[in-house]
């Protein structure tokens, strides 16, 4: 196994030691490799992980730990990975490896657990062998990048004052197709300093446009995007995470995506998604219906996660809060992460309605008298 593969285990201390080999396990009671079976499941969500290949350091690989941590952490039962490679310089991006997680739903395991298996195995029996699978595959497709790519701290290092030319914007868009072809949201993950340096915008200039989807014909719809390792390797400026951030708020916004975290660190919540619930919408302004679509993920409590609304001529905002059902009724309470309808910083939106729908409600800052109507189309 691959010095990355190792580490990505040992992140995962609850996974149990095997007394015997486990390829030695698989050949004797079951499949060895990760097994196919779980991309058949159905999953509300897909993650897609970036990795920036200017940003590896020799000696360097906490990054790669953190990274297995927070996918044993979120991934839902059956929820594709795939690895995708970007090269900044030439503003291009290929994809390296795939796979689904290894798990089952809360219901599937009590049912296996009540269960009998004379002639077979119990599935839950190779679930932690599957999952060590997984991180081993996916430590490979590390390994080929970092061994690839690796320099010197000093070669890595960005000036402030005299950035090197940076892509990312166009190694992104070259992977439009992924959320093109998407029918769920599409959580991606990426481990980058953010430093865009182009002609299409400067994080270091703050020359922002926001209007690169039209402009590049580029469009990340249903992208949820988590960044992490932001400014790392960056000196001479100390307004740097400040600047990243509104920089890709903008990109991002324009391009029909959302941001829900930028940092240093991998802020990515440890909740699960479980339900799905896609609602076209029209929103109502100055008696103008602007058309739209909500996005809500829940996990099992009903706390939004990966959610999202987008509003036709107004981009894109993640939500958090709550989606719950009951007695045939459901309540929407949620916050945006950025203004959609007003210059606030974020807005309030209720929704609420028989589980059959329509849902009606209220988007806007009810506090300064600028709510406006919003409902559910059938």
């Amino acid at each position: 196994m691959t010095p990355f593969g190792r580490l990505l285990l040992a992140s995962c201390a609850c996974l149990p030691l095997l007394a015997a080999p486990v390829a030695a396990r698989a050949a004797l009671f079951g499949r060895e490799g990760l097994d196919p079976f779980f991309c058949k499941m159905p999953s509300v969500r897909q993650t897609v992980v970036y990795v920036d290949d200017t940003m590896m350091v020799d000696g360097q690989t906490d990054w790669a730990r953190k990274l297995a941590g927070k996918l044993r952490a979120s991934l839902a039962p059956g929820e594709r990975v795939t690895l995708v490679r970007l090269s900044p310089t030439t503003g291009q991006s290929s994809e390296l490896w795939s796979g689904c997680w290894p798990g089952y739903s809360a219901a599937q395991r009590a049912d296996f657990s009540g269960r009998s298996f004379l002639f077979s195995r119990n599935p839950l029996t190779d679930l932690a062998d599957q999952q060590k699978y997984f991180l081993g595959d996916l430590g490979q497709a590390l390994t080929a990048i970092y061994e690839s790519a690796r320099r010197s701290p000093d070669a890595v290092a960005v000036d402030a004052g005299h950035p090197p030319r940076k892509e990312l914007i166009r190694a992104l868009a070259s992977d439009e197709g992924r959320f093109a072809a998407s029918r769920v949201t599409v959580r991606a993950i990426l481990y980058s300093d953010m430093a865009e340096n182009s002609d299409l915008g400067s994080v270091f200039s703050g020359t922002a446009p926001d209007d690169l989807g039209h402009r590049l014909g580029t469009w990340l719809r249903r992208g949820v995007f988590y960044a992490f390792g932001s400014g790392a390797d960056v000196t001479g400026d100390v307004r740097f995470p400040e600047q990243a951030r509104a920089f890709w708020l903008t990109v991002l916004h324009g391009m029909a995506a959302t941001l829900d975290g930028i940092g240093s660190d991998l802020n990515v919540p440890n909740l699960i998604p479980v339900a799905a619930h896609d609602y076209p919408v029209l929103l109502d302004i100055d008696r103008q219906e602007l058309e739209g679509r909500i996005s809500l993920l829940t996990d099992d409590e009903g706390d939004l996660v990966d959610s999202w609304i987008g509003i036709s001529r107004l981009g894109s905002t993640g939500l958090d809060g709550t989606f719950r059902c009951a007695h045939a009724r459901c309540r929407l309470e949620a916050a945006t992460d950025t203004g959609l309808a007003t210059n606030a910083a974020s807005e309030q939106l209720v929704l609420q309605g028989p589980a059959s729908g329509p849902l009606s409600g209220q988007l806007g800052v009810r506090a300064q008298g600028m709510s406006f109507p919003l409902h559910t189309e059938d």
